[in-house]
């Protein structure tokens, strides 16, 4: 899951000791005022995430693979911790499948090994103590170590670092010693999302990469160096994953101003 707005967002790396499962450490705050709903883009990872505050009780909170986006309230003054994972890896750590997970974001209580959710409780108490913290990197790389036959081996991992094109899928996949249909089980086993279904997204991502990177370029450049067939096809690829056309997209990320994302021969 990828916020585009609606609170205070920050993202770190993550420890060193969880390089290799984790891809970032993120926090926010939700604003004082009414309550209002953001996008969650889907990015093709799974979220641990801790929330205080705001009136309301700790929750442990499990966000599954996202297939597209969705609108989720922020209550005013509710902040969250969150471990964003690597695509595959969080699902090997806990006691259900990806699949069960797309889309939604239980209690993640019942679904974390107890190592693992004593860990996360003792740091929902103390959201801001460094040994809490600690704590609960040490039970995740201890956790790894005794599922390490569930996570992805470097295979399947340089295959999903190198999937962001779906018309490669097949090549992807030969590049790295899969046939198609062990590269397919593969992927959903590890994800709960197919090859090209993943690919769709993590090219989306690449798009929204490229335009925070450079603001000034054109659409049209966009949908190129994003792996698009054209700009056409990015719109409506955008607007299938997120609801929204690339131009309101970026909008919205705060990335451009919806006037300066015009439109070329109508697309977007």
């Amino acid at each position: 899951m990828t916020d585009t707005g609606g609170a205070a967002y920050v993202e770190t790396p993550p420890p060193p000791a969880l390089g290799g499962l984790v891809r970032a450490v993120w926090s926010s705050r939700a604003a004082a005022g009414p309550a209002a709903p953001f996008r969650v883009l889907p990015d093709g990872c799974m979220d641990l995430i801790l929330a205080w505050g705001g009136g309301a009780d700790p929750e442990l909170i499990l966000a599954g693979t996202d297939p597209v986006a969705r609108m989720v309230d922020h209550r005013p003054g509710r902040q969250r911790l969150g471990l964003r994972f690597r695509p595959g890896c969080l699902g090997a750590l806990i006691d259900c499948t990806p699949r069960d997970l797309l889309g939604q974001s239980p209690d993640a209580a019942p679904l974390l090994p107890q190592p693992l959710r004593d860990a996360a409780r003792h740091l929902l108490d103390r959201p801001r103590d460094a040994r809490s913290r600690q704590a609960l990197a040490a039970a995740l790389a201890g956790l790894a170590e005794t599922r390490r036959r569930h996570l992805p081996g470097p295979a399947l991992a340089a295959a999903l670092a190198a999937l962001d094109a779906p018309a490669l899928v097949g090549q992807t996949a030969a590049a790295h010693g899969f046939g198609q249909r062990r590269f397919d089980r593969a992927i959903r086993r590890a994800t709960g999302l197919s090859p090209r279904h993943l690919a769709r997204i993590f090219r989306l991502q690449r798009l929204l990469a490229g335009a925070i990177a450079d603001p000034a370029i054109s659409l049209a450049e966009l949908a190129v160096s994003a792996n698009f067939a054209d700009q056409p096809h990015m719109t409506r690829e955008t607007r299938a994953l997120t609801g929204l056309s690339t131009g309101r997209l970026l909008a919205e990320l705060g990335v451009r101003k919806l006037q300066d994302a015009a439109p070329v021969l109508g697309a977007d």
